[in-house]
């Protein structure tokens, strides 16, 4: 019976993809290219390339040995991360690890690859060629062993010569590689009939002539070891209609992954106005030094008019607009840019009840999370007269909020079905929002003295510093707090459901932290997404 084809193989040909010489003069068709985004089309729903695979082989074998790697492998019954890597190294047939294991499979790794998500499910992939022969060899080993195609053919083609693999009495080939400019063209089933048409595409239809992408990545940072791009209007993980293209970048470092995202933005660079940076007052020392997430908006609050109403919901955009109240001129004209917020684990949470629904009106998010927000207000004397307006319109959102007194500071307490909401204070020039009222009372200590220490590691501070939109989630200090917990959290024999997640999170002890950034550049929307990891 044939073995079915390993998954891995198809994850091989899908997954290595990364940025290569955009903006590289191209040569015409016959001269060898060093490019193999020459060989994708512009019009396929998603492409990547990658212009070493030997360097991202290696950069991506660091991550066997992180300590969540190996708990995962061991999940599969394996030794260690190293262990079953290797195993899928070798059902692949290459060990793409290792720069010289690749050039004596006849792969040139210095020359890149490529993949193309084309309509209808179906793809291929371009592969640079150190030995033809040899690499020829190789693919006939795999498609012998891992997909019963014993059958070898080998013809001239459009564009290069073509060798194809079948099983005995087929009506079409399994696999076929197509050897054109320095670049194997790759394809199964009816794909190989089609990889002469792409080995023969006008370089003005190829990826490495589309503008949309140059613009990107030269908007973008050069450092990345990979890139993917998604067209606008076709619908594929881009919504039709909504941007004429997405680019991602990566980049794996010794300390840190990063993606990075451009996409031009579709409207007036006018809409963009709550995308540029602005001078903001430093708050971050009012949050509490326990915040797990820590948030920073240096846009102008006025700006965010045309936004909110995306972000609070179609409930809390109706309830707002029947109950009069100007959200842009009772809040967001009177405070300044520099809008902070943190986030952190509730010491009280219950764990025994399963994952919370995420609608607060069904749960009430603070069981699980405290909050303090703080902004500053332009005038100290606008935001007392807004906060007396709250008691009146609270019952259209569900909820009640009374006036009272905290250490003779003027507070606004709210309530609703599912208990404590989000309160409110004005502290002289300062406006917060915390919950429960603890952390509001803890909030008004700290708002009357001078700001104390920023409750984020200083070399992460940077994402708070520079995108107009910041967040840093520390996920050592999250896992710190979670082993925390009192045993009540657990419930009832919930020793062993601790246990476990303790040992979970031991096995990330890897992985530090996550930012994320959002600004504008250029007509161009922005976001840089990183995972830190611990050092050693």
């Amino acid at each position: 019976m044939l073995r079915r084809a390993s998954p891995w193989l198809l994850l091989l040909l899908l997954v290595f993809a990364g940025c290569s010489r955009c903006g590289e003069k191209q040569g015409a068709l016959g001269t060898k290219t060093r490019d193999p985004a020459r060989f994708l089309p512009r019009a396929a729903q998603a492409a990547l390339v990658v212009p070493d695979l030997g360097a991202l082989g290696e950069k991506l074998a660091r991550f066997q040995n992180l300590k969540l790697a190996n708990f995962v492998a061991q999940l599969q019954n394996a030794q260690s991360a190293e262990a079953y890597v290797s195993s899928v190294m070798r059902q692949v047939g290459v060990d793409l690890r290792n720069r010289q294991a690749m050039e004596a499979a006849g792969i040139d790794p210095s020359r890149g690859a490529g993949v193309a998500l084309l309509s209808g499910g179906q793809a291929f992939s371009v592969l640079g060629v150190k030995d033809e022969k040899t690499l020829t060899e190789t693919f006939s080993k795999l498609a012998r062993d891992r997909l019963g195609a014993s059958q070898r053919a080998e013809q001239k083609s459009p564009g290069g010569t073509l060798v194809s693999f079948s099983r005995p009495g087929a009506q079409q080939p399994s696999l076929g590689l197509l050897f054109s400019e320095g670049y194997a063209l790759l394809g199964a089933g009816p794909m190989v009939a089609q990889l002469s048409g792409y080995a023969t595409l006008p370089a003005d239809k190829s990826l490495a002539q589309e503008p949309l992408l140059s613009a990107s990545l030269e908007r973008l940072p050069a450092e990345r070891d990979f890139y993917a791009f998604l067209p606008g209007g076709v619908g594929f993980l881009v919504p039709a209609g909504t941007t004429q293209s997405v680019t991602v970048t990566g980049s794996l470092g010794e300390r840190a992954v990063t993606l990075r995202m451009d996409s031009p933005w579709p409207d007036t660079q006018a809409s963009l106005s709550a995308l540029v940076p602005q001078q903001a007052p430093e708050l971050l020392g009012y949050l509490p030094e326990d915040s797990f997430l820590v948030a920073r908006y240096r846009g102008d609050p006025s700006q965010l008019n045309g936004i909110w109403p995306y972000l609070a919901g179609s409930y809390v955009t109706r309830a707002v607009q029947e109950s009069g109240f100007d959200v842009k001129g009772e809040v967001l004209d009177k405070l300044k840019p520099g809008l902070v917020a943190g986030v952190a684990l509730a010491p009280t949470v219950q764990l025994t009840g399963g994952l919370p629904s995420l609608d607060p009106r069904r749960t009430n998010p603070f069981r699980y999370v405290h909050l303090v927000a703080v902004g500053e207000a332009k005038d100290t004397t606008s935001f007392p007269a807004t906060l007396e307006k709250l008691p009146a319109i609270a019952p259209r959102f569900g909820a009640e909020v009374k006036s009272a007194d905290l250490a003779g500071q003027r507070v606004y307490l709210t309530s609703y079905r599912q208990g404590e909401g989000a309160h409110f204070a004005a502290v002289g020039d300062k406006l917060t929002l915390a919950a429960p009222q603890s952390r509001l009372e803890a909030a008004l200590t700290k708002l009357e003295g001078p700001a104390g220490n920023i409750p984020v590691a200083e070399d992460l501070r940077g994402v708070l510093q520079g995108p107009v939109l910041g967040a840093v989630v520390d996920l050592r200090r999250l896992a710190d707090a979670v082993k925390a917990l009192p045993s009540e959290a657990w419930g009832i024999g919930g020793f062993a459901i601790k246990a476990t997640t303790v040992r979970w999170l031991d096995a990330t002890d890897d992985l530090r932290a996550v930012t994320l950034g959002l600004s504008e550049k250029e007509k161009a929307l922005q976001a840089e997404l990183t995972l830190w990891l611990a050092p050693h």
